[in-house]
């Protein structure tokens, strides 16, 4: 082979990548800190006590031809096309997908962010050892507080949960819809509280789940490569970091700059396209292609509202909602069903490489809209950081 392709980040992003370079005539070397992938889709599950095991084997994802190197990276020299990882192995590439997820930004002491498998195991401790009636607090108003604070009072009936909100609840859906999901709390028994919580005033509470904030490993800022303010690899519309042309950024990790992006939310629904169109784009760039830019949008966002309830939120291509929701049994059933999916996209691109596709962005972003335009990848589901 030729080229190699170095991969940081083993999440949605990045498998998605591995899939569709492998078997193409590039050696590719996938880096991950885990040993298995983590649907972090279903971290909520597993948080609760609803889901045993939230990781499936990275064999039963990966193409067979791609090398998974156990351990993190901990810098990166673009001049020399290395990536140095712990223990200080070094990985040599011509090409590089930088894929390394978020977390919360800061975690306060007293505090369990389940948004990564460490902190969901953690908080699943804890609430496993909650004496009935000790209660729960869950910070944060987008999805994944949604689903972590419905998840929890139904797994746990005997244990009060207040979900503290700053803001909207849910601010990106339609208020037809977010008024359904307030139902749903109410009837799972959460409290909404509309209140802001600073890290050095928790509430009281037995068990403090933080789901806010946004943070990135700073492994990008460290190797002086382009990064915003949030510490995200810096890309253009084709995904390549700024000034560096052998990299390309995919995932929450990576934002691109150019005007007509900003709608791009950070959920495995944006990531896996991103992965993809990073790795397509570093084979167009093997065959002296030119490089289009990046498009994907969404046809719908679904949450789960415990195991028997759900909502989901009909969307327009750039991520604004439709005033068509859906609420109930069949929205969990909806969201059941967009999981498993998820995992079937990527099994699918280590079968064919370039046979997962997406659903088309806003017209006004990008040219050519209808090359990706598919319903396989039209459904959002909700990343951690929301």
């Amino acid at each position: 082979m030729d080229s190699t392709a170095v991969i940081l980040g083993a999440g949605y992003a990045g498998v998605m990548a591995a899939n569709r370079l492998a078997g193409r005539g590039v050696r590719v070397r996938l880096v991950s800190p885990e040993e298995r992938f983590t649907e972090r889709i279903r971290l909520h599950e597993f948080t609760a006590g609803t889901r045993a095991d939230p990781t499936v084997p990275f064999s039963s994802l990966l193409h067979p031809d791609v090398e998974l190197e156990q351990g993190a990276a901990v810098e990166i020299d673009a001049s020399a096309r290395r990536v140095t990882l712990s223990g200080n192995r070094v990985l040599d590439y011509d090409w590089l997908v930088y894929a390394v997820g978020s977390g919360n930004g800061s975690v306060p002491a007293g505090a369990d962010a389940p948004d990564r498998l460490t902190g969901a195991g953690s908080a699943r401790e804890k609430l496993a050892g909650l004496l009935p009636g000790e209660p729960v607090a869950v910070v944060g108003g987008g999805l994944t507080a949604v689903e972590m604070a419905a998840e929890t009072a139904n797994a746990y009936p005997e244990n009060p949960v207040t979900l503290y909100v700053a803001g909207p609840l849910v601010p990106h859906f339609f208020a037809g819809a977010r008024a359904g999901v307030l139902r749903s709390l109410k009837r799972a028994g959460v409290q909404v509280r509309r209140q802001l919580v600073e890290p050095e005033h928790l509430p009281e509470a037995a068990a403090v789940l933080w789901c806010t904030g946004f943070g990135v490993p700073d492994l990008a800022a460290c190797s002086g490569l382009p990064v915003d303010d949030a510490g995200r690899l810096m890309v253009d519309s084709s995904l390549r970091a700024q000034g560096h042309e052998r990299i390309f950024g995919a995932g929450d990790a990576a934002v691109i700059t150019d005007p007509g992006y900003g709608y791009l939310p950070q959920t495995c629904a944006s990531a896996m396209p991103m992965g993809a169109e990073a790795a397509s784009n570093i084979l167009r760039s093997l065959a002296g292609k030119p490089l289009p830019p990046h498009d994907s949008g969404f046809q719908a966002q679904c949450v789960s509202l415990g195991r028997r309830d759900g909502a989901v939120q009909f969307l327009h291509p750039g991520y604004t909602p439709r005033r068509f929701h859906v609420h109930g049994r069949s929205a969990a059933g909806l969201k059941e069903v967009i999981c498993r999916m998820t995992l079937r996209w990527i099994r699918g691109e280590a079968k064919r490489s370039g046979g997962y596709t997406w659903p088309a962005g806003p017209r006004t972003t990008a040219e050519g809209a209808s090359r990706n335009s598919s319903p396989t990848g039209a459904w959002s589901s909700p990343s951690p950081t929301t």
